[in-house]
């Protein structure tokens, strides 16, 4: 084991002690073979995960290669491929994880809980997803990108983290009775400009360090700013040939259903 990291839950950033023991049993007739074929699958996608992630922050995301994880998760290159025939796969596979658990998070905020504390309940979890076990970004911007790849995956998940702030913004507009609008989008936007922007000067005005109840006051700080004028906006109608609303649409496409 090379390094001790930080662990949450099931992350891939739990200690290895070895390797993982995994063997198909061969049972059959009740399902129980299937099912243990399933969880040798998902456990050696996790380890391979796991090699890939750790060796992406050690060495570089340019520096890794496939053959690299290989080695490092003690499998041959042919099985690797199986599961992630890429780099470009195992960042996607991270980067759908994080959306996939910031969407569950955000699902299960209290009704009662006021609009503008979900969006910054929201916004810490985000942070602690993407940068409270390693630095995302670091991996994202230490490498070249001739093939745009690190581009389209930074997009992807703006526009995926985005929605989530869409449908806190609809419920908001439902609760006071009003059909969802496209304003909606055009507040998750601003929102989602906030949060990337306080992210860069929180990361590297604390360089490293990370306190959870700092960054819940950062956040508040410049949210409380812009709230009053943003929370009026949500809940007026807009204009029918809203400009900015036109642009944002011409850009990313249609906001429905999910955003």
């Amino acid at each position: 084991m090379r390094h001790a990291f930080p662990a949450t839950g099931g992350s891939a950033w739990q200690n290895r002690q070895g390797p993982i023991e995994w063997a198909y049993t061969g049972v059959r007739g009740n399902g129980v073979g299937m099912s243990s074929r399933k969880e040798n699958k998902m456990a050696m996608e996790q380890r391979l995960y796991d090699a890939a992630i750790e060796l992406f922050c050690e060495l570089g995301y340019q520096k890794t290669t496939l053959n690299d994880i290989a080695a490092e998760a003690e499998v041959s290159t042919r099985t690797l491929y199986k599961y992630f025939p890429t780099k470009e796969s195992i960042l996607r596979k991270f980067g759908k994880e994080n959306i996939l658990a910031l969407k569950a998070f955000s699902g299960k905020l209290p009704l009662d809980m006021p609009l503008q504390d979900k969006v910054i309940e929201t916004m810490v979890q985000d942070f602690k997803l993407m940068f409270g076990l390693f630095d995302v970004s670091y991996i994202l911007h230490s490498a070249r990108d001739e093939s745009g790849m690190f581009a389209r995956f930074e997009l992807e998940n703006i526009l995926a983290s985005e929605s989530i702030y869409c449908n806190l913004f609809k419920q908001e507009q439902l609760k006071e009775g009003m059909e969802p609008n496209e304003m909606v989008a055009l507040c998750a936007s601003i929102v989602m400009g906030l949060y990337r922007h306080c992210n860069d000067l929180y990361r590297f005005r604390k360089k490293g360090t990370f306190d959870e109840k700092d960054l819940r006051a950062f956040y508040r700080t410049h949210i409380d700013a812009v709230w009053g004028s943003l929370h009026r906006s949500l809940l007026s109608v807009p204009a029918r040939n809203a400009p900015l609303l036109n642009i944002d649409k011409h850009l990313f496409g249609s906001l429905e259903p999910n955003r």
